[in-house]
């Protein structure tokens, strides 16, 4: 038997990509008193909550990019963003949104996928590093996303972050009821219940949570990179307090993101363009406390020095 459909959302779900979004809009058709029974998880094998389950259009889900925003007045409106998730958001987007799956372990063996996925940054690859094929060193990726991380306010998701709230601003939130939520809530069933507790009363959804720690743990098992979300944070800690540890296992982003704290938290010292990465943190401090005077110098990828406009940096910026 059909389940009954809503001819116009109670809701509209606004996603970030990889941002959970399509979760997001089965925990509240499958909770909210107001709608049929679901008894299908939504996970495929990615775990992603992608699975085609016969929705009550309760609640909808909208690519940003691209929608009508005339279709959307007086109503209820959700925008997941992720401004303080940026490293996360990189990972998640490039792995989980739209089932991609790639291995961020092994991205620079093929870089092609850059020319739809990001031409900005494709077209940085070449200029900077002169690449003529579609496999690079290791190092040289994890380079040009730790140039991102260190120009920190012109870095791509932070941008693109800025843009999307403001458009959202701009475009859906004069017109409607509004609710930012940051993806982080997503990252323990306790801050993500009491959120949908809470986006209940505000939009009356009448949603009765029984079973929902169960869901989670699910959504959780199979979400690799919210397991990993804290260890670059782990690593620099360990690295500030001089404890040794072993480096688990990063992505190229990650290990990207952590050397470009690294040289943003020590003066004149870049980290190396290898293929290896650091095995434990007693590796990095020696690196770090080490460092040969002869070789430190202004570097130059910081945008600022010692709180003020670096001569180097600006000098490549007008040379592009």
């Amino acid at each position: 038997m059909a389940r009954p459909k809503f001819p116009n959302p109670h809701i509209y779900i606004f996603n970030s990509p990889g941002c959970h979004g399509h979760y997001l809009r089965y925990l509240i058709d499958k909770f909210s008193r107001r709608t049929p029974t679901i008894n299908e998880l939504p996970f495929n094998e990615n775990g992603n909550s992608h699975l085609d389950i016969d929705y009550s259009g309760y609640a909808e889900f909208v690519h940003y990019e691209g929608h009508d925003d005339q279709k959307i007045k007086n109503s209820n409106v959700v925008k997941i963003i992720f401004p303080n998730d940026i490293l996360y958001f990189e990972r998640v987007a490039m792995n989980r949104a739209g089932d991609q799956n790639r291995d961020l372990h092994n991205l620079h063996h093929d870089i092609s996928f850059f020319k739809e996925y990001n031409k900005e940054f494709y077209q940085k690859l070449q200029n900077l590093y002169k690449v003529s094929g579609s496999s690079v060193p290791k190092w040289l990726l994890r380079d040009a996303y730790k140039l991102g991380f260190l120009d920190w306010h012109t870095q791509g998701s932070v941008v693109k972050s800025k843009e999307d709230i403001q458009e959202i601003e701009k475009e859906i939130a004069p017109f409607n009821k509004m609710n930012y939520v940051e993806v982080n809530v997503f990252f323990t069933s306790h801050s993500l219940r009491n959120y949908l507790t809470n986006l209940s009363d505000k939009f009356d959804l009448d949603l009765d949570l029984t079973g929902f720690e169960e869901i989670h743990k699910i959504f959780m098992n199979n979400n690799k990179f919210i397991a990993t979300n804290n260890s670059t944070t782990m690593l620099l800690d360990a690295v500030k307090d001089k404890i040794n540890i072993e480096v688990p296992r990063l992505d190229i982003l990650q290990q990207a993101y952590v050397y470009a704290m690294l040289e943003k938290q020590n003066d004149f010292i870049t980290m190396p363009l290898t293929d290896y990465f650091f095995t434990d943190t007693q590796q990095i401090i020696d690196y770090i406390m080490s460092y040969p005077e002869h070789y430190k110098a202004m570097n130059p990828n910081l945008p600022k020095f010692n709180g003020i406009d670096n001569p180097f940096f600006l000098h490549r910026q007008k040379a592009k």
